[in-house]
């Protein structure tokens, strides 16, 4: 029986525990491959965190799902935001939501009028 494969990107899954013996192995430390290998890895796990959010608001309802996936969505912003105020780094903490805000108001926003601009002649939004 032939199996079927669809294209997926849980394989960078594998770049978890990669990261974290980069990161606490002894004698394995090397800041740039920590980095590359830690970037590679949040990608699966931002997958998986925005599917759960789509299957809570399946059952909790659309205004709480939306809730938590936009506060799901930014957590990366909040976890860098808390450390930097934990460590006295306002403008980081200034920098880091303005960048937020103006990434998704201006790319977001902007590419999907634009992406549903090419497909309808008529955009309505709720």
């Amino acid at each position: 029986m032939a199996r079927k494969f669809k294209p997926s990107l849980e394989w960078l899954l594998v770049f978890v525990p990669v990261s974290l013996a980069l990161r606490y192995w002894p004698g394995l430390r090397n800041e740039t491959a920590l980095f590359i290998c830690s970037g590679l890895a949040i990608i699966p796990l931002a997958g998986l965190m925005g599917k759960a959010t789509e299957h809570l608001s399946e059952t909790l309802g659309q205004g709480i799902g939306a809730l938590l996936n936009a506060t799901f969505g930014n957590a990366a912003e909040l976890i860098i935001a808390l450390l930097a105020l934990h460590k006295g780094l306002f403008g980081v903490v200034k920098a880091s939501i303005t960048g937020s805000i103006l990434g998704n108001i201006l790319l977001v926003f902007g590419a999907s009028a634009l992406a549903g601009g090419l497909k309808h002649k008529h955009l309505q939004f709720n």
